[in-house]
Protein backbone atom coordinates (compact mmCIF):
# COMPACT_ATOMS: atom_id res chain seq x y z
CA UNK A 1 0.00 0.00 0.00
CA UNK A 2 1.49 3.07 -0.90
CA UNK A 3 1.30 6.68 1.46
CA UNK A 4 0.15 10.03 0.26
CA UNK A 5 2.09 12.59 -0.53
CA UNK A 6 1.09 14.11 2.92
CA UNK A 7 1.93 11.06 4.69
CA UNK A 8 5.21 10.78 2.67
CA UNK A 9 6.25 13.79 3.64
CA UNK A 10 5.10 13.50 7.59
CA UNK A 11 7.09 9.79 7.50
CA UNK A 12 10.19 11.65 5.82
CA UNK A 13 10.29 14.69 8.10
CA UNK A 14 9.72 12.53 10.84
CA UNK A 15 13.04 10.24 10.10
CA UNK A 16 14.89 13.07 9.64
CA UNK A 17 14.55 14.95 12.23
CA UNK A 18 15.04 12.08 14.51
CA UNK A 19 18.89 11.20 12.59
CA UNK A 20 19.77 14.83 12.78
CA UNK A 21 18.97 15.44 16.13
CA UNK A 22 20.96 12.25 17.10
CA UNK A 23 24.13 13.22 14.47
CA UNK A 24 23.60 16.68 16.76
CA UNK A 25 23.91 15.58 19.97
CA UNK A 26 25.70 12.00 19.69
CA UNK A 27 28.10 12.26 17.09
CA UNK A 28 32.03 13.36 17.33
CA UNK A 29 32.93 16.90 16.37
CA UNK A 30 35.40 15.14 13.60
CA UNK A 31 32.34 12.59 12.31
CA UNK A 32 29.83 15.65 12.44
CA UNK A 33 32.23 17.66 10.39
CA UNK A 34 32.21 14.94 7.92
CA UNK A 35 28.43 14.22 8.06
CA UNK A 36 27.65 18.08 7.37
CA UNK A 37 30.33 18.02 4.60
CA UNK A 38 28.79 15.16 2.82
CA UNK A 39 25.42 16.49 3.26
CA UNK A 40 26.38 20.00 1.83
CA UNK A 41 28.17 18.05 -1.03
CA UNK A 42 24.82 16.25 -2.27
CA UNK A 43 23.18 19.67 -2.13
CA UNK A 44 25.76 21.35 -4.54
CA UNK A 45 25.65 17.88 -6.33
CA UNK A 46 21.63 19.27 -6.67
CA UNK A 47 22.41 22.84 -7.41
CA UNK A 48 25.04 22.00 -10.01
CA UNK A 49 22.71 19.48 -11.66
CA UNK A 50 19.54 22.44 -11.60
CA UNK A 51 22.50 25.20 -13.17
CA UNK A 52 23.28 22.62 -15.88
CA UNK A 53 19.53 21.81 -16.79
CA UNK A 54 18.04 22.00 -20.21
CA UNK A 55 15.68 24.67 -19.18
CA UNK A 56 18.12 27.02 -19.18
CA UNK A 57 17.72 26.87 -23.10
CA UNK A 58 14.30 28.87 -23.01
CA UNK A 59 16.70 31.81 -21.82
CA UNK A 60 18.83 31.60 -25.05
CA UNK A 61 21.67 29.89 -22.68
CA UNK A 62 23.09 26.42 -23.76
CA UNK A 63 22.84 23.42 -21.35
CA UNK A 64 25.92 23.06 -18.88
CA UNK A 65 26.50 19.54 -17.57
CA UNK A 66 29.86 20.64 -16.53
CA UNK A 67 27.63 22.12 -13.35
CA UNK A 68 27.20 19.06 -12.10
CA UNK A 69 30.47 18.51 -11.12
CA UNK A 70 31.49 22.40 -10.54
CA UNK A 71 29.80 22.91 -7.40
CA UNK A 72 30.81 20.24 -5.77
CA UNK A 73 34.39 20.32 -6.61
CA UNK A 74 34.49 23.98 -5.51
CA UNK A 75 33.25 22.96 -2.07
CA UNK A 76 36.04 19.99 -1.78
CA UNK A 77 38.90 23.14 -3.06
CA UNK A 78 37.12 25.61 -0.35
CA UNK A 79 37.21 22.89 3.03
CA UNK A 80 40.76 21.82 1.78
CA UNK A 81 42.06 25.19 1.37
CA UNK A 82 40.65 25.70 5.12
CA UNK A 83 42.39 23.24 6.64
CA UNK A 84 45.26 23.55 4.87
CA UNK A 85 45.20 27.30 6.29
CA UNK A 86 44.08 26.86 9.56
CA UNK A 87 46.84 24.08 9.89
CA UNK A 88 49.45 26.79 9.55
CA UNK A 89 47.36 29.56 11.81
CA UNK A 90 48.87 29.62 15.32
CA UNK A 91 46.51 31.84 16.91
CA UNK A 92 43.32 31.41 17.82
CA UNK A 93 41.86 35.00 17.02
CA UNK A 94 43.50 34.59 13.23
CA UNK A 95 41.07 31.49 12.89
CA UNK A 96 38.29 33.67 14.14
CA UNK A 97 39.07 36.18 11.77
CA UNK A 98 38.95 33.90 9.05
CA UNK A 99 35.66 32.62 10.00
CA UNK A 100 33.89 36.11 10.46
CA UNK A 101 35.15 37.34 7.10
CA UNK A 102 33.85 34.18 5.28
CA UNK A 103 30.55 35.14 7.23
CA UNK A 104 30.75 38.80 6.48
CA UNK A 105 31.17 38.25 3.05
CA UNK A 106 28.34 35.69 2.79
CA UNK A 107 25.80 37.92 4.53
CA UNK A 108 26.71 40.69 2.03
CA UNK A 109 25.71 38.97 -0.72
CA UNK A 110 22.59 37.68 0.75
CA UNK A 111 21.38 40.77 1.48
CA UNK A 112 22.12 42.84 -1.97
CA UNK A 113 22.96 40.24 -4.73
CA UNK A 114 20.35 37.43 -4.12
CA UNK A 115 18.00 40.06 -4.07
CA UNK A 116 18.71 41.96 -6.70
CA UNK A 117 18.90 39.17 -8.83
CA UNK A 118 15.33 38.18 -7.50
CA UNK A 119 14.03 42.11 -8.34
CA UNK A 120 15.47 41.75 -11.86
CA UNK A 121 13.72 38.55 -12.53
CA UNK A 122 10.21 39.77 -11.12
CA UNK A 123 10.67 42.57 -13.56
CA UNK A 124 11.97 40.50 -16.27
CA UNK A 125 15.21 42.67 -16.43
CA UNK A 126 17.61 39.39 -15.89
CA UNK A 127 19.00 39.58 -19.14
CA UNK A 128 22.34 38.26 -18.96
CA UNK A 129 21.54 34.54 -17.97
CA UNK A 130 24.92 32.98 -18.64
CA UNK A 131 26.78 35.41 -16.48
CA UNK A 132 23.84 35.12 -14.17
CA UNK A 133 24.07 31.27 -13.89
CA UNK A 134 27.97 31.73 -13.07
CA UNK A 135 26.90 34.33 -10.50
CA UNK A 136 24.24 31.81 -8.99
CA UNK A 137 27.42 29.23 -8.88
CA UNK A 138 29.64 31.71 -6.88
CA UNK A 139 27.18 32.37 -4.50
CA UNK A 140 25.69 29.17 -4.17
CA UNK A 141 29.05 27.72 -3.67
CA UNK A 142 30.38 30.09 -1.00
CA UNK A 143 27.21 29.56 0.84
CA UNK A 144 27.44 25.88 0.69
CA UNK A 145 31.29 26.64 2.12
CA UNK A 146 30.01 28.80 5.09
CA UNK A 147 27.08 26.67 5.94
CA UNK A 148 29.40 23.54 6.59
CA UNK A 149 32.09 26.42 8.54
CA UNK A 150 29.14 27.45 10.99
CA UNK A 151 27.54 24.27 11.25
CA UNK A 152 30.67 22.81 12.44
CA UNK A 153 31.74 25.94 14.70
CA UNK A 154 28.31 26.23 16.17
CA UNK A 155 28.19 22.45 16.98
CA UNK A 156 31.06 22.52 18.26
CA UNK A 157 29.93 25.50 20.58
CA UNK A 158 26.64 24.03 21.99
CA UNK A 159 24.79 22.14 20.00
CA UNK A 160 21.97 23.41 21.88
CA UNK A 161 22.92 27.06 19.98
CA UNK A 162 23.04 25.36 16.15
CA UNK A 163 19.51 23.67 17.11
CA UNK A 164 18.39 26.86 18.57
CA UNK A 165 19.26 28.63 15.30
CA UNK A 166 17.47 25.61 13.22
CA UNK A 167 14.31 25.99 14.88
CA UNK A 168 14.16 29.54 14.46
CA UNK A 169 14.53 28.77 11.09
CA UNK A 170 11.94 25.47 10.95
CA UNK A 171 9.42 28.05 12.47
CA UNK A 172 9.77 30.71 10.07
CA UNK A 173 9.19 28.68 7.34
CA UNK A 174 5.85 26.69 8.86
CA UNK A 175 4.58 29.93 10.08
CA UNK A 176 5.15 31.73 6.33
CA UNK A 177 3.23 28.49 5.23
CA UNK A 178 0.68 28.26 7.39
CA UNK A 179 0.16 32.33 7.28
CA UNK A 180 0.24 32.41 3.68
CA UNK A 181 -2.52 29.83 3.03
CA UNK A 182 -4.77 31.52 6.00
CA UNK A 183 -4.88 34.89 5.31
CA UNK A 184 -2.26 35.31 1.97
CA UNK A 185 -3.62 37.52 -0.71
CA UNK A 186 -0.46 39.68 -1.72
CA UNK A 187 2.14 37.81 -3.74
CA UNK A 188 5.82 38.55 -2.31
CA UNK A 189 7.79 37.11 -5.40
CA UNK A 190 5.04 36.06 -7.95
CA UNK A 191 7.30 35.03 -10.82
CA UNK A 192 10.39 33.26 -8.49
CA UNK A 193 7.78 31.41 -6.24
CA UNK A 194 4.15 32.46 -6.50
CA UNK A 195 3.08 30.75 -3.02
CA UNK A 196 5.29 32.92 -1.23
CA UNK A 197 3.10 35.64 0.17
CA UNK A 198 3.63 39.11 2.00
CA UNK A 199 1.30 38.09 4.57
CA UNK A 200 3.04 34.53 5.11
CA UNK A 201 6.43 36.85 5.73
CA UNK A 202 4.38 38.95 8.52
CA UNK A 203 2.89 35.49 9.87
CA UNK A 204 7.13 34.53 10.24
CA UNK A 205 7.93 37.65 11.42
CA UNK A 206 5.67 37.72 14.72
CA UNK A 207 6.19 33.91 15.11
CA UNK A 208 9.91 34.56 15.37
CA UNK A 209 9.29 37.21 17.10
CA UNK A 210 7.75 35.20 19.91
CA UNK A 211 10.15 32.70 19.88
CA UNK A 212 13.10 35.15 20.20
CA UNK A 213 11.51 36.74 23.46
CA UNK A 214 11.59 33.42 24.77
CA UNK A 215 15.14 32.33 24.44
CA UNK A 216 15.83 35.81 25.32
CA UNK A 217 16.79 35.14 29.22
CA UNK A 218 18.36 31.80 28.30
CA UNK A 219 20.50 33.71 25.60
CA UNK A 220 21.54 37.07 26.28
CA UNK A 221 23.38 37.16 29.74
CA UNK A 222 25.83 34.66 27.44
CA UNK A 223 26.80 37.79 25.47
CA UNK A 224 29.02 39.81 27.29
CA UNK A 225 28.79 42.78 24.47
CA UNK A 226 25.43 42.76 24.33
CA UNK A 227 25.02 42.81 28.16
CA UNK A 228 27.09 46.25 28.22
CA UNK A 229 24.45 47.92 26.89
CA UNK A 230 21.58 49.64 27.79
CA UNK A 231 18.58 46.77 28.60
CA UNK A 232 15.80 48.75 25.91
CA UNK A 233 18.93 48.65 23.37
CA UNK A 234 20.07 45.02 24.51
CA UNK A 235 16.29 43.86 23.50
CA UNK A 236 15.93 45.68 20.44
CA UNK A 237 19.75 44.33 19.12
CA UNK A 238 18.08 41.32 20.12
CA UNK A 239 14.81 41.13 18.04
CA UNK A 240 16.61 43.25 15.18
CA UNK A 241 19.01 39.99 14.73
CA UNK A 242 15.96 37.35 14.85
CA UNK A 243 14.27 39.51 12.29
CA UNK A 244 17.25 39.91 10.56
CA UNK A 245 17.77 35.96 10.47
CA UNK A 246 13.78 35.80 8.90
CA UNK A 247 14.25 37.72 6.19
CA UNK A 248 17.73 36.20 5.38
CA UNK A 249 15.79 32.72 5.49
CA UNK A 250 13.31 33.91 2.93
CA UNK A 251 16.41 35.11 1.03
CA UNK A 252 17.58 31.85 0.83
CA UNK A 253 14.44 29.78 -0.30
CA UNK A 254 13.63 32.54 -2.80
CA UNK A 255 17.29 32.00 -4.08
CA UNK A 256 16.86 28.17 -4.68
CA UNK A 257 13.08 28.69 -6.22
CA UNK A 258 15.01 31.24 -8.47
CA UNK A 259 17.57 28.71 -9.54
CA UNK A 260 14.28 26.13 -9.74
CA UNK A 261 12.10 28.99 -12.11
CA UNK A 262 14.71 29.40 -14.44
CA UNK A 263 15.98 25.56 -14.54
CA UNK A 264 12.22 24.66 -15.22
CA UNK A 265 12.71 22.48 -12.32
CA UNK A 266 10.10 21.50 -9.35
CA UNK A 267 12.21 19.72 -7.04
CA UNK A 268 16.18 20.01 -6.28
CA UNK A 269 16.15 16.13 -6.37
CA UNK A 270 14.19 12.79 -5.09
CA UNK A 271 15.78 11.99 -2.86
CA UNK A 272 13.86 12.52 0.17
CA UNK A 273 10.24 11.17 -0.33
CA UNK A 274 7.69 13.89 -0.57
CA UNK A 275 10.31 16.75 0.18
CA UNK A 276 12.46 16.45 -2.48
CA UNK A 277 15.82 17.41 -2.85
CA UNK A 278 18.62 17.86 -0.05
CA UNK A 279 18.76 21.39 -1.54
CA UNK A 280 14.91 21.62 -0.83
CA UNK A 281 15.29 21.29 2.60
CA UNK A 282 18.42 23.85 3.50
CA UNK A 283 17.78 26.74 1.22
CA UNK A 284 17.06 28.63 3.74
CA UNK A 285 19.88 27.35 5.85
CA UNK A 286 22.41 28.44 3.76
CA UNK A 287 21.89 32.23 4.39
CA UNK A 288 20.62 31.88 7.67
CA UNK A 289 23.32 29.33 9.79
CA UNK A 290 26.28 31.32 8.30
CA UNK A 291 24.94 34.70 9.65
CA UNK A 292 23.71 33.37 13.16
CA UNK A 293 27.91 31.93 13.17
CA UNK A 294 28.88 35.63 12.39
CA UNK A 295 26.49 37.28 15.15
CA UNK A 296 27.73 34.70 17.77
CA UNK A 297 31.22 35.06 16.68
CA UNK A 298 31.08 38.97 16.85
CA UNK A 299 28.46 39.06 20.67
CA UNK A 300 29.89 36.27 22.51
Amino acid sequence: MSLSPLAQRVATGIILLAVFLGALFYLSPRIWMLLMFLLLLAAGGEMGRLLGSYGFVRYGVPASPHYIWLLPLGLIAAVTSFFFFVGRSEAEIEQMGLLVSCYALLALLALTVIPWWIARFEKERLKNVRLARAGFAIVGGWSLFCSWLAMVQLQSMSPWLLLAVLVLMWLADSAAYFAGRAFGKHKLAPKTSPGKTWEGALGALLAVTVYALILAPYLLPKSSVLLSLPVVAQWLIWLAMAWLLTVLSVFGDLFESLIKRMADCKDSGTLLPGHGGILDRIDSLLTTVPVAALMVSLLV
